[in-house]
């Protein structure tokens, strides 16, 4: 006889993300409960932009430190790691991992105790990550082709004895999220330590129902009715973003829903410039009679002789 559980499963269970059948099946082999922090743990290993994040992380410190000491070794082909045979014995696995089980338990008071801050809290450094799609907010290069890093906008330089930094006009915790964004790790040498330039998009233009959304979600916000040139730059600035979106989309469909964004911004810069839908097609059409299209993928490299 089919269970309810499967039913659903199989029949009734709509997905945009992959949370719900990586939670269900998490609870299921723990005998169906886990805490709040085990199935965040477990949703983190499908978020593909934090674990090629932490696939870098892996290859630099703890590989070059660990190899060092001959502790491990790593095998390039298949990207595995061997801890060297010779420094381990088999009857004190138990014990060795006891040991390392109490130093995570050591470092993670002492930096509870330390700091006080965000910057002992993990689930920080990913939000940042998550808020940033994975992606630098200075260049938008994917954390797919270029590490990111976590950067103090107001450098940690300029705190204060009580570890606060001025932003804004108002005093903060150096660490705290108002002060910090994504960056890619050749824009963040690049950034100098005493530039405290905020890369990151909070203000930007938005869709005209979405200030309703907000207001429902209990949230109060913030809204300026750009127009004039004001308007025609944020639209720029606007399919930018939406652009980088579109480059950094790998899934067919979701691209589609991207091109859309695209499209939609692009159609409103050609109604500010007088333009409306009708003829903006048509003159995409001229031109496409006149030039043809790009379906037969024709790449120009030059000239022979």
């Amino acid at each position: 006889m089919t269970s309810t559980l499967s039913k659903f499963l199989s029949n009734n269970m709509s997905m945009t993300e992959v949370y719900q059948p990586v939670i269900i099946r998490e609870l299921l082999r723990c005998n169906g409960q886990c805490t709040k922090t085990d199935l965040a743990a477990v949703l983190a290993r499908y978020d593909l932009s934090i674990l090629d994040y932490y696939k870098k992380i892996v290859m630099r410190w703890p590989k070059i430190t660990l190899a060092k000491h001959d502790i491990i070794s790593y095998q390039k082909e298949g990207e595995i790691f061997k801890l060297n045979s010779e420094i381990y014995d088999a009857n004190n696995i138990g014990v060795e991992v006891e040991i390392c089980s109490n130093k995570i338990e050591e470092w993670i008071d002492k930096k509870k105790n330390k700091e006080k801050s965000p910057r002992a809290n993990e689930s920080l450094r990913y939000k940042i990550l998550k808020l940033a799609h994975g992606k630098c907010e200075l260049c938008g290069i994917p954390s797919s082709l270029r590490p990111i890093d976590v950067d103090h906008i107001e450098p940690e330089s300029t705190k204060n004895k009580n570890g606060q930094v001025k932003k804004d006009g108002k005093w903060i915790d150096v660490h705290s999220e108002e002060n910090l964004q994504a960056l890619c790790s050749k824009c963040n040498r690049a950034k100098r330590a005493t530039d405290n330039t905020d890369f990151r998009r909070t203000k930007k233009l938005i869709r005209d129902n979405i200030p309703d959304f907000i207001r429902r979600d209990g949230r109060n916000p913030i809204i300026k009715r750009l127009k004039g040139i004001d308007l025609l730059n944020a639209l720029k600035e606007k399919l930018i973003e939406e652009h980088e979106e579109f480059i950094s989309e790998s899934n067919s469909t979701k691209s589609v829903h991207e091109l859309a964004d695209m499209l939609e911004v692009i159609l409103s810069i050609a109604r500010y410039n007088g333009c409306n839908i009708d003829e903006l097609f048509e003159i995409a059409e001229i031109k496409k009679k006149e030039n043809g299209g790009f379906e037969e993928g024709f790449f120009y490299e030059g000239d022979y002789g």
